[in-house]
């Protein structure tokens, strides 16, 4: 068993060997570092991205985690204090950048995953391209992010009881509790509160459009308050059996 499955944990000789013993898959967290109202800290997307991967990591086996990519496309949060947004040109060249790297040290499978929307069109135009690029190596992701906020987002939090109006699209409860699971330290529950309720398609275009500002003024998309780490740990395992099962099917184990 590999004494950690983040590459950023691992020696160089750690990652060679383990390659060479079989471990060769990769997942690929894409994040970002954008506000997300009040109460929770700027790397929300990376921290569940990482999460998520680790735990699917565990799931498969012999699978291994590299390092987030912690900047992303998100423009519209740029009128919020501390938010970095890349050009969807930057954004895609990194992406490159990254499969070339982790091809050439000999992993098989470059699995990149979504954990910003922002990144998710760039990965689309992306992967045509990359896929088959390295002899021996595929590289692949998350295509469907529709199905899969269906299959998680919106679904998990109703079987909890929990109201979409309420885990929200970006920094509700939904990504609060994620982050009491696992970074309590970094979230202000005092400083929590409630945001725009409505659905995501009804406001998304305005948001797109105009920025976050203009659909919420705190940044919030559903309600920070009344988030549960017990809900946030439930909340990172679906997300990771989802991951898990992607993974699985492209190995076609």
């Amino acid at each position: 068993m590999s004494p950690s499955l983040h590459i950023d944990e691992l020696t160089t000789v750690q990652v060679g060997d383990l390659i060479r013993a079989g471990w060769t898959t990769v997942i690929v967290p894409l994040g970002a570092t954008e506000q997300h109202g009040p109460a929770l800290p700027l790397l929300v997307d990376n921290e569940h991205g990482l999460q998520t991967a680790m735990r699917a990591a565990r799931l498969i086996g012999r699978t291994l985690v590299g390092p987030v990519m912690t900047l992303g496309h998100s423009p519209e949060h740029t009128h919020f204090a501390g938010t970095v947004s890349l050009a969807k040109a930057t954004v895609a060249g990194i992406i490159h950048d990254i499969a070339e790297s982790h091809a050439r040290s000999g992993f098989r499978l470059v699995y990149f995953w979504i954990a910003h929307g922002g990144n998710h069109s760039i990965l689309q135009e992306m992967l045509p391209i990359l896929e088959n690029k390295w002899p021996g190596c595929r590289v692949t992701g998350l295509r469907d992010i529709g199905e899969y906020i269906s299959a998680t987002w919106d679904r998990v939090p109703l079987r909890e009881g929990i109201p979409l109006a309420r885990s929200g699209s970006h920094a509700g409860e939904f990504e609060t509790s994620i982050m009491l699971a696992a970074r309590p330290e970094l979230v202000r529950m005092d400083r929590a509160e409630a945001g725009n309720p409505a659905p995501f398609d009804s406001i998304c275009e305005q948001m797109m459009r105009d920025g976050m500002e203009a659909v919420s003024s705190n940044g919030v998309l559903g309600d920070q308050r009344g988030a549960d780490a017990g809900r946030g740990n439930i909340y990172l395992d679906a997300l990771a059996e989802y991951l898990a099962a992607g993974i699985r099917r492209e190995r076609g184990s």
